[in-house]
Parts: C-alpha cells; sequence; structure tokens
C-alpha cells in the first residue's frame, strides 16, 4: 500500500508540473483553463497530508522522488519512449543475479 501510495504521488505531483507547461501554449484557452485550474486544485488538495506525512517521515525520499519526478518531465520524447525499456533491462538483470 506504501509503494502504491508514493507511486501515485509521484504521478500527481508530474501532473501538476506538467500541467503548468500548458499555461504557456494556445491550448489554454478559457474552458480548459477553468478545468485544469479545478483539477489542480483538487489534485493539490488529495496529496497535500500525504506530502506532508511522507515528508516528515522520510525526507531524503521526497526529495528523491521530486529530483526523479523532474527527469522525468525533463526527457524528449523519444527519451520518454526508450525510459520503459531501459526499465524493463534493468529488471531482467536483476531477475538473472
Amino acid at each position: 500500500m506504501f509503494v502504491n501510495g508514493v507511486k501515485l504521488i509521484a504521478l500527481y505531483q508530474a501532473t501538476l508540473e506538467q500541467m503548468d507547461t500548458m499555461k504557456m501554449t494556445a491550448l489554454y484557452r478559457h474552458n480548459i483553463k477553468k478545468m485544469m485550474g479545478t483539477l489542480e486544485r483538487e489534485i493539490e488538495r488529495a496529496i497535500r497530508a500525504p506530502l506532508v506525512q511522507l515528508d516528515a517521515t522520510d525526507e531524503s525520499l521526497m526529495s528523491t522522488i521530486q529530483y526523479k519526478v523532474e527527469a522525468i518531465l525533463d526527457l524528449s520524447l523519444e527519451e520518454l519512449a526508450m525510459l520503459k525499456m531501459v526499465v524493463d533491462e534493468y529488471r531482467e538483470k536483476a531477475e538473472q543475479q
């Protein structure tokens, strides 16, 4: 349960940060702006308490998650597509050992 919760927090954080990049595009019109604003507030509300709890429990884990979320967001589309292959190869090697 804890691992899934941490993954969800990381995904929500990535979603929030990616939503920020949409604010500078032509797609960000009034109706989308309103929906994204509502979604952003709901996501922030949903993860606020778990983030505080996680940070209080393990500050270094929270920093690591934030760093990795930023690293993923910094990937190009090609790099993002390759990420799954790299992780699969890593897991295969780990299973063989």
